[in-house]
């Protein structure tokens, strides 16, 4: 072949073995990379209250004219401090939006609350006349900064390499 040639032959390199260790490490062992995606959907869940919309842009429902009514004379909860604005939609007590949690387990992430009507509202309730309004889920822009976040680590995982 004429011209000049550079032959690398990368398995000779130690900052190549050890660039490839690292990043089965962050395969084998991924809490940190979940962890960062864990704090970057709490942030996302925040957003969506602000906006009032799902995962997909879509604003949510708002409330029926009764609750609207109970909400605003402060008669939806016996809580103090609750929001009586109908157009704060899931807030009546923030608990939604505050015990909004992630956790890592091992290969798993894990976001979403405890509260027993978090469910009722991701996913509706015909009986009750209750839509779904969906808080949890992955909008666009969440897929893009989990991206980001997956480049980061490996990024991190082979920054010795030449």
């Amino acid at each position: 072949m004429a011209g000049a040639i550079l032959n690398l032959d990368l398995r000779g390199l130690q900052t190549f073995d050890q660039a490839v260790t690292r990043i089965e490490q962050l395969l084998r062992y991924p809490e940190p990379l979940l962890t960062d995606i864990g704090e970057a959907l709490l942030l996302s869940v925040d957003e969506r209250f602000e906006r009032r919309e799902d995962p997909d842009g879509i604003p949510w429902e708002p409330v029926s004219d009764k609750y609207a009514g109970r909400k605003s004379a402060g008669k939806a909860t016996k809580r103090s401090g609750a929001v009586t604005d109908p157009g704060n939609i899931l807030e009546l007590t923030r608990d939604l939006r505050r015990l909004t949690r992630y956790q890592v387990d091992g290969e798993t992430l894990l976001i979403g609350s405890d509260r027993v009507y978090a469910a009722t509202h991701q996913f509706g309730d015909p009986k009750r006349g209750i839509p779904a309004r969906p808080v949890y889920g992955l909008s666009d822009d969440d897929r893009e900064e989990i991206g980001q976040l997956v480049i980061e680590h490996l990024d991190d995982a082979v920054r010795n390499f030449p």
